[in-house]
């Protein structure tokens, strides 16, 4: 029950954030919670489906992945695209194209760490920010009915749109990651902008 609470999924992605930043990877060192927790509660949803039941639990392991951490912790896909974009600084955007690929497909250590993303004071407020108002978007919309919960077991490395459908089998939760991606891409954008006015030796 406690799982199921706004502050308890609040917290857990704020903890998730902040260990990033300092180099820990902090979606393993906090998966005996999330995976105990909200993955039990996953399973419990795909059993009732399958049994033709109403789904006990809102809020699932999977939801972290469809609707907070898009592109990995932090959604650094957006951050990718908001760089590819926006920033006219050639050593971030060679990390940025290097680690597209990887990054739709959720794999996001290499703009962490070649960014980097860790201990970088530009981007601490963009990264721990975007997902606290991703995760709380997606928590109303589950909240008042708006997106149907989860009910089939996916894999992480899935790619966005794709992963949201085959979680859920609603349409409404691709607009729901939709709408969440393009409000953490412009939460990083001012950030990506200041930073072009930053020498990477003053960083």
């Amino acid at each position: 029950k406690v799982s199921q609470g706004y502050w308890s999924v609040l917290l857990i992605t704020f903890l998730v954030q902040l260990f990033w930043f300092f180099g820990i990877h902090g979606t393993n060192v906090l998966a005996p919670v999330t995976e105990s927790i909200w993955t039990t509660a996953l399973i419990a949803n795909v059993n009732a489906y399958h049994n033709g039941k109403t789904l006990p639990y809102m809020w699932t392991r999977t939801d972290f992945d469809l609707y907070v951490w898009i592109g990995g912790a932090g959604s650094t896909l957006l951050l990718l695209l908001a760089i590819l974009i926006f920033s006219k600084r050639e050593d971030q955007r060679a990390v940025a194209k290097v680690s597209l690929v990887p990054g739709i497909f959720n794999i996001n250590e290499p703009v962490m760490f070649g960014m980097p993303v860790v201990l970088n004071p530009i981007y601490f407020i963009p990264f721990v920010l975007a997902p606290l108002v991703m995760v709380s978007i997606s928590y109303a919309a589950l909240k008042f009915g708006l997106v149907n919960p989860v009910r089939a077991q996916i894999t992480w490395a899935m790619p966005p749109f794709l992963n949201a459908f085959l979680g859920t089998m609603d349409w409404r939760s691709i607009v729901l990651q939709a709408v969440n991606m393009v409000i953490g891409f412009f939460i990083y954008v001012p950030f990506v902008i200041a930073a072009n006015n930053m020498k990477p030796e003053a960083e």
